[in-house]
């Protein structure tokens, strides 16, 4: 093989190894995350269609000024939308409607990913007592 080739072969080479690598490094901001119950949970790992926690960073949609979260495109075209008004959840404690973007986020205890929506974490606090 003459040098021109290996010079070729190494480009080449450099390239495979450099597209794997960018492939590849988004693997490790997507390690789940665990959280407790009664603890908050950062808006971006929920499906707020689904109202579930997803441990990873979901897709983000811009909706009336407010960034909600979604696993996949149905959730998403949901959430512009606002089919089945998905923004919103009622706070368990105090009955009273809650804009999901703006919600204090915890796990149902024994609902396994399931979550609750709270206006504050004073509510949650009283919620969980």
């Amino acid at each position: 093989m003459d040098r021109q080739s290996i010079i070729i072969l190494s480009g080449f080479g450099l390239l495979i190894i450099g597209g794997l690598f960018w492939q590849f490094s988004d693997v490790f901001n997507r390690i789940p995350v665990e959280v407790k119950e009664n603890e908050q949970i950062p808006n971006e790992l929920v499906c707020m269609v689904n109202d579930a926690f997803m441990g990873v960073e979901q897709i983000p949609v811009e909706a009336d000024g407010k960034t909600y979260y979604g696993c996949c495109q149905m959730c998403v075209s949901k959430i512009r939308k606002n089919t089945d008004n998905v923004r919103y959840a009622t706070d368990p404690f105090s009955g009273e409607k809650v804009n999901k973007a703006n919600a204090f986020i915890t796990l149902r205890p024994g609902q396994g990913k399931g979550v609750y929506y709270f206006i504050s974490e004073k509510n949650m606090r009283s919620y969980f007592k």
